[in-house]
């Protein structure tokens, strides 16, 4: 009696054939809808670009045009609104509304960031405190104007002016109804702002704004704009300050010894009379410049500035003007954003190639098992299995790193428009199936493995249509995020 032989495989259903490669077909159509959009996208933010430098160039020349022919020479100007900026009303971070009326009588320097910015506001935040530093000892003011009010809440501004080291006597930070914001920075400061919107709208880039800072005067007129991000013109901005400051302590000073002056033919009358009016005239006296300072030797450096460090150092006690530009350098130094190293960086297309790897040996596989090959398909599944749990153990150690140097364990996806249903649809699928491939590949190779053919070919028919699909999207899904333009 001869030895029954082993029943060949039987094929793999056609519906699950159709639909695996339907989906790879959509995958491939979504991948070059997106490429079509972000090629679109990235001209027309080349564009934009383009036209608002040149506008901003136009801009400069004409103010420039405009300074030559007038008599001031320290503070360039007048370009704004001779009556001074109008009247607003809008709620700092400790609730308190503050208005017009209250920065009036001192100086005050205004700039323009959001606390979700991913742009130069740091480097803004970063030079406002690097100007409460170097100018403690002058009576003025800094203020922060948020461009995002519907994010930044009084709430959210407290925390942020928190990690930036503000003093809340010196430095306040302004919330309140966006339309107001725009209304304000736009007619009254002349500077522009606006909701990005579009493809050009991504996380950290809701709002198009100015990175200039506006010094305004004692009587709430605007003296000109200083570019934070250019440290010739915020050592200029320093100067212009501590001139103002001056000015306004000189008149002052003039003021009280004339009262002083007519105050004396009375003290010749009546001495008590003398020792009466100078008991009053010290309670009214200024109080020195330091007096209601944070000491700064107990003031953390901005955390936001220092995410790669895990310990701050305090600043110190008094500091000459003329290594403010050194100190300035150290903060732009200490502002970039975290960034994994580059062996973190080079893993994701490692995982896409052990992914295109697992693809080409599944593929092979089956090849094998058609002809009856029995032998060759154990070992190319296994050695596909191993390629996929070593994907899996990279796939890991990329994403806890990730999290680890950056505090985001994730990259999000750029697409906008109908594109991105189509790739969370992928995406989605692939994770949910990913999860289910460890268990169903155990299952069918230790089927295979003891022999129990029936029931390894049942489960083989549903782990191979999920394990290859997992595969592919696994390479579709790395090229979308990765290799399309404005991916990097």
């Amino acid at each position: 009696m001869t030895q029954t032989e082993p029943k060949p495989p039987r094929r793999i259903p056609l519906i699950l054939t159709i639909s695996l490669w339907i989906l790879v077909a959509v995958s491939a159509f979504a991948t070059w809808q997106l490429k079509k959009q972000s090629d679109l996208a990235l001209e027309r933010s080349k564009a934009e670009h383009a036209a608002r430098i040149e506008a901003e160039q136009k801009a400069s020349a004409a103010e420039q045009k405009k300074t030559e022919e007038t008599e001031e020479v320290s503070i360039k100007g007048p370009v704004w609104p001779k009556e001074g900026i109008e009247d607003f009303s809008l709620t700092e971070r400790s609730g308190k509304t503050i208005t017009k009326k209250d920065l009036l009588g001192k100086p005050w320097v205004a700039c323009f960031v959001f606390t979700r910015c991913a742009g130069p506001c740091p480097r803004v935040s970063g030079q406002f405190y690097q100007l409460q530093k170097d100018l403690k000892d002058l009576d003025f003011r800094l203020v922060t104007i948020t461009v995002d009010p519907k994010h930044d809440t009084p709430e959210v501004l407290s925390q942020y002016a928190e990690l930036m080291g503000a003093d809340p006597k010196k430095w306040l930070f302004l919330t309140g109804d966006q339309k107001d914001i725009f209304h304000l920075i736009e007619k009254s400061f002349l500077m522009p702002v606006q909701e990005n919107v579009g493809p050009a709208r991504k996380p950290g880039f809701e709002v198009i704004h100015t990175t200039n800072v506006m010094l305004v005067d004692p009587k709430g007129r605007v003296l000109g704009k200083f570019n934070a991000v250019d440290d010739a013109q915020m050592a200029e901005l320093r100067r212009e300050v501590r001139k103002l400051v001056k000015g306004e302590a000189k008149d002052d000073k003039q003021a009280d010894t004339k009262d002083k002056a007519t105050s004396k033919p009375k003290a010749k009358t009546d001495q008590k009379s003398d020792a009466s009016a100078k008991d009053e005239q010290k309670p009214t006296a200024k109080p020195p410049a330091k007096a209601g300072m944070i000491s700064l030797s107990t003031l953390l450096l901005p955390l936001l500035l220092m995410q790669s460090e895990t310990e701050s150092k305090p600043a110190a006690e008094a500091e000459p003007v003329e290594v403010a530009t050194e100190t300035e350098e150290t903060v732009i130094e200490e502002e970039e954003p975290a960034q994994a190293p580059a062996w973190v960086l080079q893993l994701p297309a490692l995982n896409a190639g052990l992914n295109g790897l697992a693809t080409v040996l599944l593929m092979v596989g089956y090849g094998f098992i058609r002809k009856g090959e029995q032998e060759k398909h154990k070992k190319t599944m296994l050695t596909a299995f191993g390629v996929s749990i070593l994907f899996l153990v990279f796939y890991l150690i990329y994403h806890f790193a990730l999290q680890s140097y950056t505090g985001d364990a994730s990259r999000k996806f750029q697409g906008e428009g109908l594109i991105r249903p189509v790739y969370y649809f992928i995406l989605i699928t692939h994770v949910v199936l990913a999860a289910a491939v460890p268990v169903l590949a155990i299952i069918t190779i230790r089927r295979g493995l003891k022999q129990q053919w029936e029931k390894h070919r049942r489960i083989a028919k549903i782990t191979f249509p999920i394990w290859l699909y997992v595969s592919i999207t696994g390479v579709v899904i790395y090229f979308m995020l990765y290799h399309l333009p404005g991916a990097a």
